[in-house]
């Protein structure tokens, strides 16, 4: 089945956080504080967006590998899906997009190796760790590193192709053995992607930019903040007692994976357990009773609540946050459902 993803953020997978890779190569590239926004840009195609540098790219088309599971964006990620093995082994593929990095993929694997505890590599040996991959039936790269430091329980390959102006990354990780299984399963996930390129007159015309004046009712006591990657709107509510909460806005052109992998996301956030199909109707409720599409969750634990709707308008899906302590997220509920019902 070929598929389109964007999505509500995803958290990175456990060894790309632990390195914090991403961070350090979007410094190498000189973009440390690039926002990344996905929309869906004319002709109903969704886009990625780098916005200090107007960079614009459709996203990838691929096939749906077998056993493979979608979830969305994560913090840095356009697209990732989860692998789990027959042992319960897991794995994660991760789609990525940053800024030009031609010319610099011996500095690519050495801040990686560094990361995990390795000794860089020179030039000439770097090279030699590259070795030539097809991705849409373009040339490109790949390298694999296990780690992190002499743990040979996790692996991560990586493949990479350069655009005239953007790299896309393309990354395996997780557990060892399940990585080495999964391999060839990525190789032809790999071949199956789709690049496009998008012309310039549109990518400029997209769902909201931060600069967007909205016609939505916020209320009096929010504050106003910097809206970060995949977000077109961040507040801060009112402290209560030293407890904090802040309510974020996305907007993205589909319902990132469904309604069941958006609330096992937020489960997870709150360190609470998946629910399956089965449980779904006992944790999401409408948010407005006439529209059967529109979704409210409400969940607690640990001193830490979470209100979230999901909002569709227009052929878009817009995606609404409260989070924090839950004194802060309780006295701010009620003004987050009638901020999420009014039109933006």
């Amino acid at each position: 089945m070929l598929m389109n993803s964007a999505s509500w953020p995803r958290r990175p997978s456990p060894l790309w956080r632990r390195a914090g890779l991403l961070p350090a190569l979007l410094l190498l590239a000189g973009c440390g504080r690039e926002e990344i926004h996905v929309y869906t840009a004319p002709k109903d195609r969704p886009t990625v967006q780098i916005r200090s540098r107007n960079l614009s790219q459709p996203l990838p088309e691929w096939t749906l590998p077998a056993g493979w599971r979608e979830l969305g964006p994560g913090q840095m990620s356009v697209a990732s899906f989860a692998v789990t093995g027959n042992a319960g082994q897991e794995a994660q593929v991760a789609i990525t997009l940053l800024p030009l990095m031609a010319g610099r993929e011996s500095l690519i694997i050495n801040m990686w190796r560094k990361q995990v505890g390795l000794e860089p590599l020179s030039e000439e040996e770097a090279q030699k760790q590259f070795l030539p991959v097809e991705i849409g039936g373009q040339q490109g790269s790949i390298f694999e590193i296990s780690g992190p430091g002499n743990s040979q329980s996790l692996r991560t390959v990586t493949a990479m192709v350069h655009r005239p102006d953007a790299s896309w990354f393309f990354k395996l990780s997780g557990d060892a053995a399940l990585v080495e299984a999964q391999k060839p399963v990525f190789l032809e996930f790999l071949r199956s992607i789709r690049l496009k390129e998008v012309p310039a007159s549109e990518s400029i015309h997209s769902l909201p930019a931060q600069s967007t004046k909205f016609n939505w009712q916020v209320p009096a006591q929010w504050k106003a903040l910097p809206a970060g990657s995949m977000q077109v709107a961040r507040f801060a509510v009112p402290e209560r007692g030293g407890a904090k909460a802040e309510v974020f806005v996305s907007v993205f052109g589909s319902d990132t994976g469904g309604t069941l992998a958006n609330v096992n996301r937020w489960r997870r956030d709150l360190g609470l357990r998946e629910v399956d199909d089965a449980g779904l109707p006992q944790v999401v409720s409408q948010l407005d009773p006439a529209d059967p599409q529109t979704k409210l969750v409400d969940f607690t634990n640990n001193n830490r609540r979470l209100v979230a709707a999901i909002v569709p308008r227009d052929g878009q899906y817009w995606f609404y946050k409260l989070h924090g302590d839950i004194a802060a997220v309780s006295q701010e509920r009620d003004a987050f459902v009638a901020f999420v019902k009014s039109t933006p």
